[in-house]
């Protein structure tokens, strides 16, 4: 009988799954150099882009004409900032709507740290209720520092009968309607304290707007106002002159160059509205470049000509307030002043 061999089933060559492995592990070993290079290449490139911000002149924009009290002092800040930057920092002037018009372009520019702007915080505050605005000024803006405060006094003619507030408040319950109070313009901060302590106390007195703190000072010096109030820039020449005598300070605390000079707050008036200069830009700016905008202004407002400037016109801050602190102090103001207009029935 013959003897049949069995023929045993191969196993399956290992060499396919072999050379499969090897191809994977190429394309593993080509995709881990390729993303070598580009770290390589791309790493240095954009640490040199943001070590090298700012490459050409930031401009920062105000909205406000040459000469008031922002302007004057940005400028300081502006010059002072050059040596921290190394770069030149340009004011550009672009009124209107009591500084919406600059804030709203500022919040339109590009997040690259060369278009930010400066303002008082009212901008951001008090101007959504009383202007149509399309943007959303806090939420599409970067809020980086604010460098000084506003000092805003309830003032009258050195020569006035009244030596206090209470004396003024007081007349004008006897005689209604024959206090004339002027003021910056309706929905200003010294529009507003003044107008909440007439409601508070139930009198009727004439509250005047005028299209600034210059033209208001230079009414009540004319003799056509009782009393009047503005921010700093407009009444210390003439507190400092001898012809104006301050009543009251609409601040938390008594500025330090006035302290004899009693608070409204201290009078029984809780409504200060603290009102501060802010630096700010567009939503959306990288870190790097925060980082350093922040730093080089805060170190230029330490700076004796900045200090001097402030101080001469009543601005200077005891202290900054930085980033996200200063984006929640605007939030809080806003919903403040909000509150206040409402009760006092002003509208857009």
């Amino acid at each position: 009988m013959a003897k049949v061999t069995k023929i045993r089933p191969c196993a399956p060559s290992a060499l396919p799954l072999r050379k499969g492995k090897e191809k994977i592990m190429k394309r593993r070993l080509a995709l881990a150099a390729v993303s070598s290079l580009l770290y390589v290449i791309l790493i240095p490139a954009l640490s040199f882009s943001q070590a090298a911000f700012p490459s050409k002149p930031i401009q920062i924009l105000i909205g406000y004409a040459p000469g008031g009290s922002t302007d004057v002092l940005i400028r300081a800040l502006a010059q002072e900032s050059k040596k921290y930057l190394g770069q030149e920092v340009v004011i550009v002037n672009k009124p209107g709507s009591a500084g919406s018009v600059a804030a709203a372009q500022v919040a339109a520019a590009s997040p690259d740290g060369y278009t930010l702007g400066a303002s008082p915080s009212s901008t951001f505050t008090v101007n959504p209720f009383l202007q149509d605005l399309q943007v959303d000024l806090i939420n599409e803006t970067t809020s980086l520092l604010s460098v000084a405060k506003f000092n805003v006094a309830v003032f009258v003619k050195n020569d006035s009968p009244f030596k206090t507030l209470k004396e003024l408040i007081e007349y004008a319950r006897q005689n209604p309607g024959k206090v004339t109070y002027g003021n910056p313009g309706v929905g200003t901060r010294p529009h507003l304290v003044m107008a909440m302590a007439a409601a508070q106390e139930q009198i009727k007195m004439n509250l005047i707007p005028f299209p600034g703190d210059g033209p208001t000072v230079t009414a009540l010096l004319g003799g056509h106002l009782t009393a009047a109030g503005c921010s700093a820039g407009g009444w210390v020449p003439h507190v400092q002159a001898g012809s104006l005598r301050l009543l009251a300070v609409a601040e938390e605390e008594r500025i330090d160059e006035y302290g004899n000079i009693p608070t409204l707050i201290e009078l029984g008036y809780p409504h200060s509205l603290p009102l501060v200069v802010a630096v700010y830009g567009p939503k959306g700016l990288p870190e790097p470049i925060t980082k350093k905008l922040v730093e080089a202004f805060d170190k230029a407002s330490k700076d004796p000509v900045f200090i001097d400037v402030a101080t001469k016109n009543s601005l200077l801050a005891k202290k900054n307030i930085f980033r996200e602190d200063l984006k929640n102090f605007l939030i809080k103001e806003k919903a403040s002043t909000g509150e206040i207009i409402q009760k006092l029935g002003l509208k857009k």
